[in-house]
C-alpha cells in the first residue's frame, strides 16, 4: 500500500449499515505502523548494502511494515546472532517476494527489550540488512512519543554500521542519502545527430586501500528526465579512478580490472553484472524498433561489491570470498557471507578513490512512433544443487557423476542442468515477482552473469532442441590488466525475436571449470522480452494532471461488501510447495514427504527447518484435506455511544425512491412482517432492523472491544489502491479519469455519507490521489509539491511560455520570447522559427506573450467561425449511450439486471415509459439508454455550440427559401 492514513480507525455497524469512524486522538494502545526504510523520505526499503539505524521506543502494537521483493525477513533469537549473522535459531516470518508483509510488537517482545531482525538470503545480512528495535515495556502507553522512524543511512563501513546500530540516540537522517548524492554528478544532455541526447555521470567515490572490500549501497546522479519517461539508447559503465579536476569530470584513469575487481552491481540506473559487463556496448544497448525500454522505474540507487586488488598475492581466493579459519587458512568453501578484506603486501596501503563513469543516451518517445514495452527476466541455475544464488564448485573427482562433464579438448566441467517450465524457471526482474508476462515471449536478448571458472551457459528449448541462448565466457590475457580473470561473457541479440510459449519447457545449461576448486560461483541468465504493450508519446508524463469534474461517479469506484469479505486464502484449496523455498532451493516438492517427515508434526502442525517452522496447511492444504474456514470474517458491531444506533431508513431505496421514509410505516406496512421480520417488495426482501434498528430496539447491547472488531479502512483503501495501481502504470486517459474522479467524490463527500466506501474516500481520497498522480520511482518526485487541481475544462489548462524548456534555451540560449519572436529566424507570433532542431511552431513556446492561450472552457484553441467538419461529432461528445440499469436498485436489490427483462416486466411500460414498483416509478429509458435507442448528442464545447447552431441556421435557411 503505497498510502497510509496516520489515524487510528474502527469499522462500526450500525443499523445495518457498516460506518467508517476515524479517531484522531491518541488511542489507548498508541499503536503505529513504521514503514522500514522511510527516513530520509521518500525512503529506501529493505535491501542490502544500506545500514538501518536502530528503532527506539517501539510499544507492544507497533506494527513493522516491510516490502519485501527479493528479500525476507527472519527473527534473531539474541544480540550474538545478529552480530554474527547466524540463522540456524533463527525463526522466518517472511518469505520473499511476498508484497508487503507486517510484524506487530508482542508482549513477549517487551519483556525480551529488544527485537533482531534481518534478512537471510545469501549473505545480506552481512552486507547490513539487519534492523534492532528497542521495545518499552514501562506500560505507560497514555504517555504522548514522536512516532517512531525508521532511518537508513549510506556509505559506511560494517564496523560504523554496527556502532549505529547499538546507538542509544536518535540517529539524524541527514548522514544518508543526501551526503552521498552530493558527490555524484553528470553533465549537461548534449544533443546527438540522430536526434537523441547523451549524458555523462560520475558516481560518488568508494574509498579502498589494497585488499579492502566494499559492499553498499550508492545514491547515483539521475542521468535522464524525471518529468517524463524516455526511451533508452545505449548505456555503458567502467571504473575510474583519481581526483577530478575542476569540471568535475576529467582527469580520471580507467582502472585495470587486476586493480580492482568488480564481483557484481546491483541496481538499474545502469544495467550491472559483473567484471564482465565493464565497458561493453552491447549488453545495455537499444532495442530494435518498435521495442524499447523506458526510464521512470529504475530510481537512482546502485549496490557496489568491489574488491580492491592491489599488492594482493592469492587474487582468486580473495575475489571468490574463500572463508577462512581461525588462523587465517583458507578453506575449500566461500561466498559473499566470507567476503572481507583480503591479505596484501603492500608495505604502505595508498587510499584510492574509485567512482564509478556512467554514459547514457536516450530518445524522446516521437509522436507518431509507439514503443512496444520491454521488461527483464531472471533465472538462477543455482536451485539445481539446492542453493540461492551462489554455490561452489568442488575439484572434479568430488563431483557427482552425472555433473562430470569433459570437452573435446580435455577440459574437465561440472555441467549443472535446470528444467522446467520457462514461467516457472524466470522471474520478473532480479528475482522480484513470479513471471507474469505474456503467454508468447518474445525474446529480444540474452545476458549471462558468471564468475571466474565459468565456461558457458545455454537456454534450449526441450519441444524443438534449439538453442535460444548461448553465452560463452571470455578471459584477459594481459598480465598488467586482465589476465586471468573474467572479461565478457556473449551477449545475444535477436533482431527479430524468437518466441515460445510461456508454460514451454527449457533447459537452463551452466558450465564451470572444474580442474581447480571455485567458490562463491553465480549463474544468473537475464532475458529482455517484449511485453505487447505500446507506450505512446502522451502516455509518457510522470506526473498525471487530475482535474475537478462537475459530478462525481461513485460507480467507478471499487464496490464493496461489508457483510461479506472472503478470505484471501480459501478461495482455492490447493497444495502450493511447488512455489515454496522447501521445494525450489530444499528439492523437497512431495506433499506426502513433508507431511510424514520425521521434522514434520503433520497436518494442521509444522515443519521444523533451518528457515524456522513451517506451517504444513500453507504448503500442502490441498493433501491435508482442505480444512475448512469460515468464508466470511463476522463484522462485529462497535458502539462508542447509543447516538451511534440510528434509523436509516432515509438512506435506503423505500424512502428514496418510493417515499416510505417513516419506520413506523414502513415496519408496519401489509408487506412487513415487522420488527425482527422483513420487508418484501420487488427488489427482494429488506431487513426490518437493518434499517430501522432504534425504531425496532434492536441495537447492539454493549461496547465491543477493538479485538472483536473488523477495521475496513485499510481494506477500502488497498482496494482503490490496487485499482489506481493497475491502471495507472503509465499516464493513460483511464488513470486521469480514475484520479479525477477520486478526487472530485473525495471533494463533494461530507460528513452525511453512510456508505464505507464513501467514508473512506471522503477522508483519504484527495490524499491518495494526489499520490498516484505520481508515476514511477517516488524518488523522481522528491521535493515536488502536490498538483494544484482546477477544474476540467475552466482554468485547468495553465497557459504560460515553455520556451525555457525547448532546445532553442536549452542548446542555443536563446530563453525570451521576446527576443525569440522578434529573431531574424521567425516569422513572428503564429509562425515558425527556423532552427537547426526544425521549425519551431512559435506560438507553441510562446502562447502566453502571444496572447495565444486555449481556450479555457475546451482546452483547444478555438478560432468562431472555423469551418465545421461532421466528422467532429465523436463518440465522446455522446452521453447516455450505456444502459446503468447495473447500478440501479432495481439489480441491486432486486436482481433485474437485464435490460430486456426490465423493459419487458409485467411492471414496466416498455421503452419510453416506466418501470413501477411500490418504490415509485423509474424511468425505462434512463435505466436502458442504449438498449431503448436514446442516445442524445451533447454539446460539450463552444465548437459543439456552433455546430449545432450552424445546423439550425442550415435548417431556418432553407425552410426561408421553400
Amino acid at each position: 500500500m503505497r498510502f497510509f492514513p496516520f489515524s487510528a480507525s474502527a469499522s462500526i455497524i450500525a443499523a445495518g449499515i457498516l460506518f467508517i469512524v476515524v479517531n484522531h486522538a491518541i488511542v489507548m494502545s498508541g499503536a503505529v505502523t513504521i514503514e522500514i526504510g522511510s527516513n530520509p523520505s521518500p525512503g529506501i526499503g529493505w535491501i542490502e548494502g544500506v545500514c538501518y539505524a536502530p528503532i527506539i521506543d517501539a510499544r507492544v502494537g507497533d506494527e513493522l511494515e516491510f516490502d519485501l521483493t527479493a528479500h525476507n525477513v527472519f527473527k534473531l533469537p539474541s544480540k550474538w546472532e545478529f552480530e554474527t549473522c547466524e540463522f540456524d535459531a533463527a525463526t522466518l516470518l517472511a518469505e520473499a517476494a511476498s508484497g508487503k508483509f507486517i510484524y506487530t510488537i508482542t508482549e513477549e517482545d517487551a519483556r525480551q527489550g529488544d527485537v533482531y531482525l534481518a534478512c537471510g538470503v545469501g549473505s545480506h545480512c552481512l552486507a547490513n540488512q539487519k534492523i534492532k528495535i528497542a521495545v518499552t515495556s514501562d506500560g505507560n502507553d497514555l504517555v504522548e512519543r514522536p512516532t517512531p522512524k525508521s532511518t537508513y543511512v549510506l556509505g559506511l563501513s560494517s564496523k560504523d554500521c554496527l556502532k549505529l546500530q547499538y546507538s542509544t540516540n536518535e540517529v539524524s537522517s541527514g548522514g544518508g542519502s543526501d551526503s552521498i548524492d552530493a558527490d555524484s554528478d553528470c553533465t549537461d544532455p548534449v544533443m546527438l545527430d540522430d536526434g537523441g541526447y547523451h549524458v555523462s555521470c560520475l558516481s560518488p567515490p568508494a574509498t579502498l586501500t589494497p585488499g579492502g572490500v566494499i559492499w553498499d549501497a550508492r545514491i547515483m546522479h539521475y542521468p535522464f528526465p524525471k518529468d517524463r519517461r524516455v526511451r533508452n539508447g545505449l548505456r555503458v559503465w567502467e571504473f575510474v579512478e583519481g581526483d577530478p579536476e575542476e569540471d568535475g569530470f576529467s582527469g580520471l584513469t580507467p582502472s585495470a580490472l587486476n586493480r580492482l575487481y568488480i564481483h557484481h552491481l546491483s541496481g538499474a540506473v545502469v544495467f550491472g553484472q559483473g567484471s564482465e559487463g565493464s565497458r561493453r556496448n552491447n549488453t545495455d544497448t537499444e532495442f530494435p524498433k518498435p521495442y524499447g525500454q523506458v526510464t521512470g522505474d529504475e530510481g537512482d540507487l546502485m549496490i557496489f561489491h568491489v574488491i580492491d586488488l592491489r599488492d594482493v598475492d592469492e587474487w582468486l581466493e580473495c575475489i571468490e570470498c574463500r572463508c577462512k579459519d581461525t588462523d587465517g587458512t583458507y578453506l575449500d568453501l566461500g561466498g559473499v557471507n566470507c567476503c572481507s578484506n583480503c591479505t596484501t603486501t603492500a608495505p604502505e596501503p595508498e587510499t584510492i578513490d574509485y567512482r564509478m563513469r556512467y554514459n547514457v543516451t536516450y530518445y524522446e518517445i516521437e509522436e507518431d512512433k509507439p514503443v512496444e514495452q520491454v521488461i527483464w527476466l531472471t533465472a538462477d541455475q543455482s536451485p539445481s544443487l539446492g542453493k540461492n544464488i551462489e554455490y561452489d564448485v568442488p575439484l572434479f573427482d568430488s563431483i557427482p557423476q552425472d555433473q562430470q562433464l569433459v570437452s573435446s579438448d580435455g577440459q574437465k566441467m561440472q555441467r549443472l542442468e535446470r528444467v522446467g517450465p520457462f514461467n516457472e524457471i524466470f522471474q520478473q526482474g532480479y528475482f522480484q515477482n513470479d513471471y507474469d508476462g505474456p503467454e508468447t515471449v518474445k525474446i529480444l536478448r540474452c545476458v549471462g552473469h558468471l564468475h571466474v571458472g565459468g565456461v558457458a551457459m545455454y537456454l534450449e528449448d526441450t519441444v524443438t532442441g534449439k538453442t535460444i541462448c548461448a553465452e560463452t565466457a571470455r578471459y584477459g590475457t594481459d598480465p598488467n590488466k586482465n589476465e586471468g580473470l573474467l572479461i565478457g561473457v556473449d551477449v545475444n541479440n535477436y533482431e527479430e525475436p524468437i518466441e515460445i510459449p510461456s508454460d514451454r519447457v527449457v533447459r537452463l545449461i551452466t558450465d564451470y571449470d572444474a580442474s581447480e576448486l571455485h567458490t562463491g560461483v553465480m549463474a544468473i541468465t537475464f532475458l529482455f522480452i517484449a511485453t505487447g504493450e505500446e507506450i505512446t508519446r502522451d502516455m509518457t508524463p510522470l506526473t498525471v494532471d487530475m482535474c475537478l469534474q462537475e459530478a462525481c461517479d461513485p460507480s467507478v469506484l471499487p464496490s464493496f461488501d461489508a457483510m461479506k469479505i472472503p478470505q484471501d486464502s480459501t478461495d482455492v484449496c490447493i497444495d502450493e510447495l511447488a512455489d515454496h523455498p522447501m521445494c525450489k532451493f530444499g528439492g523437497l516438492c512431495i506433499c506426502e514427504d513433508v507431511i510424514n517427515s520425521p521434522e514434520s508434526t503433520g497436518c494442521n502442525g509444522v515443519y521444523t527447518s533451518t528457515f524456522g517452522d513451517i506451517p504444513i496447511n500453507s504448503v500442502c492444504n490441498a493433501s491435508c484435506g482442505c480444512p475448512t474456514l469460515p468464508d466470511e470474517i463476522p463484522i462485529q458491531a462497535v458502539t462508542t455511544s447509543k447516538s451511534t444506533c440510528l434509523d436509516t431508513l432515509v438512506e435506503f431505496p423505500a424512502c428514496k425512491f418510493g417515499g416510505i421514509c417513516d419506520c413506523e410505516e414502513f415496519v408496519n406496512a401489509p408487506t412487513s412482517t415487522g420488527c425482527g421480520g422483513v420487508y418484501n417488495s420487488t427488489w427482494g426482501e429488506v431487513e426490518n432492523n437493518d434499517v430501522c434498528a432504534a425504531y425496532c430496539d434492536a441495537c447492539p447491547d454493549e461496547i465491543l472491544t477493538n479485538e472483536e472488531t473488523v477495521d475496513m479502512t485499510d481494506t477500502i483503501i488497498e482496494m482503490i489502491e490496487s485499482q489506481l495501481s493497475n491502471a495507472c502504470q503509465f499516464a493513460t486517459d483511464d488513470c486521469k479519469f480514475l484520479l479525477s474522479n477520486l478526487y472530485t467524490c473525495a471533494d463533494i463527500a461530507d460528513d452525511t455519507e453512510v456508505d464505507p466506501v464513501m467514508i473512506v474516500v471522503r477522508d483519504y481520497g484527495q490524499q491518495i490521489a494526489l499520490e498516484y498522480a505520481k508515476l514511477g520511482e517516488p524518488i523522481l518526485h522528491v521535493g515536488e509539491e502536490d498538483q494544484e487541481v482546477a477544474s476540467c475544462g475552466k482554468g485547468a489548462i495553465i497557459c504560460e511560455d515553455t520556451l525555457p524548456s525547448n532546445p532553442a534555451c536549452l542548446f542555443g540560449s536563446l530563453c525570451e520570447c521576446e527576443e525569440f519572436v522578434n529573431a531574424p529566424e521567425s516569422t513572428g507570433c503564429g509562425g515558425v522559427y527556423a532552427s537547426d532542431f526544425g521549425d519551431i511552431q512559435v506560438n507553441d513556446v510562446c502562447a502566453a506573450y502571444c496572447d495565444a492561450c486555449p481556450d479555457e472552457n475546451t482546452g483547444n484553441a478555438y478560432v468562431p467561425g472555423a469551418d465545421i467538419d461532421d466528422s467532429s461529432i465523436t463518440e465522446s461528445m455522446r452521453t447516455g449511450c450505456e444502459n446503468r440499469l447495473s447500478k440501479s436498485p432495481a439489480c441491486r436489490f432486486g436482481k433485474l439486471c437485464d435490460c430486456e427483462d426490465f423493459a419487458t416486466d409485467p411492471m414496466s411500460s416498455g421503452c419510453g415509459g416506466v418501470y413501477t414498483s411500490r418504490f415509485g416509478d423509474t424511468s425505462v429509458d434512463e435505466m436502458c439508454p442504449s438498449y431503448c435507442g436514446v442516445c442524445h448528442l451533447q454539446a460539450s464545447s463552444p465548437r459543439m455550440h456552433s455546430l449545432l447552431l450552424a445546423t439550425a441556421l442550415l435548417f431556418f435557411s432553407t425552410l426561408m427559401q421553400l
